[in-house]
């Protein structure tokens, strides 16, 4: 496995804010979002990426057991060939896991190869500021289940537009809709308007706003945090 980074800190963001976790973050993506803030992690850009390999008992040795919770990231974790392997053996021994994935890659296809278990899906669908909205797999954002994650990152009023459209056709599909997350593109969204927006949209009657806690504890760019 290509593995840019493990380290302990509190997930920042999701239904496990604030909560400690190991987290096992992965080298490589397939989008190149206008935001991104882990551009270390990916293959091409100007700062090179930093990665060692591990095999998955490697992996294995570095998670804290004290936690029994795992964020598997990037990048891109489920491009990673041996993910199904760790996370099968995370599931094996008792963990409770977070995958966060970008919405490009269908989790149905990887869902096949690993066990039933406490594994839950943290899955971003990227409006049209990332510049990646057309590389959605739309079959992936009607395969979620209750305990799954849509993250939903605004950083225009266009954005906002898209995001009720697209949770209003999910809402259609679903008779229990998964979790709906919404932030904003760190600096340079008004939090105060996202948040006015969606207390006036009755299809966000139940979406959770959220910030990147990480961010505001620690420097914005700060690694291993």
């Amino acid at each position: 496995m290509r593995i840019v980074e493990i380290f302990d800190s509190i997930d920042g963001e999701g239904i496990r804010t604030g909560k400690a976790v190991s987290f096992v973050r992965t080298a490589g993506c397939n989008l190149r979002c206008s935001y991104c803030d882990t551009l270390y992690a990916l293959f091409g850009e100007e700062e090179p990426c930093s990665y060692e390999d591990m095999s998955v008992d490697r992996v294995m040795s570095r998670i804290n057991p004290r936690f029994r919770r795992v964020t598997l990231t990037g990048g891109e974790p489920l491009l990673d060939p041996d993910m199904p392997a760790l996370t099968n053996r995370l599931l094996e021994e008792g963990f409770e896991i977070n995958i966060e994935t970008n919405g490009a890659v269908s989790i149905t296809d990887f869902l096949k190869r690993v066990k039933p278990g406490n594994l839950f899906f943290t899955i971003d669908y990227k409006l049209p500021s990332s510049g990646m909205t057309d590389k959605m797999l739309w079959s992936n954002f009607l395969s979620l289940r209750e305990c799954d994650v849509i993250k939903l990152v605004v950083g225009s009023d266009a954005d906002f537009d898209e995001l009720v459209r697209v949770v209003s056709e999910m809402s259609a599909h679903y008779k229990t809709m998964p979790h709906i997350y919404i932030g904003v593109v760190y600096g340079s969204y008004d939090p105060a308007r996202l948040i006015e927006k969606m207390m006036n949209t009755q299809v966000l009657t139940d979406a959770v706003y959220q910030i990147q806690l990480h961010k505001y504890i620690w420097d914005p760019d700060a690694r291993g945090v």
